[in-house]
């Protein structure tokens, strides 16, 4: 194994993600949805939303979206002129917003362009071979993190329950106020945030990643108390929900609509507030590994 990944990879570590940390203003990529003729700018609007089966979301402005007709488009992930990755998407639903249109859909055929063919093959087949997951849906995780995909850190509190925890599957659609969140339907917070139709959303600004990922290892059902947590919090604004003392800003969001998609549940939400607590935050961000090498980023651990 060591003389294959020096042979290939230059003996780097190798991950299905890198980790980064950036200011908006400094990542590399672009996102466009492509249909026929048409292309529109989504590296804003783009999000994941589910991961079994695979789904995507876009928003369009109306005008964009009535040029996007057909039920088939291509999703591409460029850097400069160089195409990375694109994913055939085929339509799930489009949700009318007051300045445009949501389209969900379900991804299709994938392929990845970065390194060459034999890198992503010895990658995939090789390297992240693993039982849970398929050739494909490595394939799949490689070109939707081909755009760097912030890390959140999601709270919820009742009089009975809190739960803090990180995501990557979400989206923020500034034009419309507008949150994604897609949730495992697994986690036992889903159903209290559906119920009290409430959620604060946070940056990850000063926080190691070896934090944000034992709060991820936290059972849904009995969380860590705030009390009990290796950082101080203070309540957000208009529900109260604690907020990590780590964060740069955080959103206060009223869920309303959801979605079943498969494994996750989408839940679309209105932006009842933003805070900014610190100017000019960074936020942690997944990278795949493949478009990691293709950049000028640099690893939370210091390695390229």
């Amino acid at each position: 194994m060591g003389f294959i990944n020096k042979l290939f990879f230059g003996n780097k570590k190798i991950s299905t993600f890198k980790i980064a940390r950036l200011h908006a203003n400094e990542i590399e990529e672009k996102v466009y949805l492509r249909n026929g003729m048409h292309q529109a700018d989504i590296t804003s609007t783009n999000s994941m939303i589910c991961l079994d089966p695979f789904c995507m979301a876009a928003w369009l402005t109306t005008g964009q979206a009535a040029l996007i007709s057909n039920q088939q488009a291509q999703i591409h992930f460029m850097k400069g002129s160089q195409l990375n990755a694109a994913i055939d998407v085929s339509l799930i639903e489009k949700i009318a917003t007051p300045h445009g249109v949501l389209f969900l859909y379900k991804v299709g055929r994938v392929k990845n362009y970065q390194l060459s063919t034999l890198h992503r093959l010895v990658l995939f087949t090789y390297f992240l071979r693993s039982k849970a997951n398929t050739y494909y849906s490595r394939k799949v995780i490689s070109a939707m993190y081909s755009y760097p995909r912030s890390i959140i850190i999601v709270s919820y509190k009742d009089a009975d329950y809190c739960n803090i925890f990180p995501m990557d599957i979400h989206g923020y659609i500034k034009e419309e106020g507008m949150y994604l969140l897609g949730l495992r339907t697994t986690n036992v917070t889903l159903d209290k945030i559906l119920t009290a139709k409430k959620v604060v959303v946070c940056n990850t600004n000063d926080v190691d990643i070896n934090t944000v990922y034992d709060l991820g290892k936290h059972s849904s059902r009995s969380p860590t108390t705030p009390d009990h947590l290796p950082f101080k919090t203070t309540e957000s604004e208009l529900f109260g929900f604690p907020v990590p003392d780590f964060v740069g800003s955080y959103k206060e969001i009223e869920i309303i609509t959801n979605k079943k998609m498969g494994y996750h549940m989408l839940m679309v939400g209105k932006v009842l507030n933003k805070k900014q607590v610190k100017s000019n935050p960074s936020s942690l961000y997944h990278i795949g590994f493949l478009q990691f090498q293709n950049s000028t980023y640099k690893s939370i651990d210091g390695l390229f």
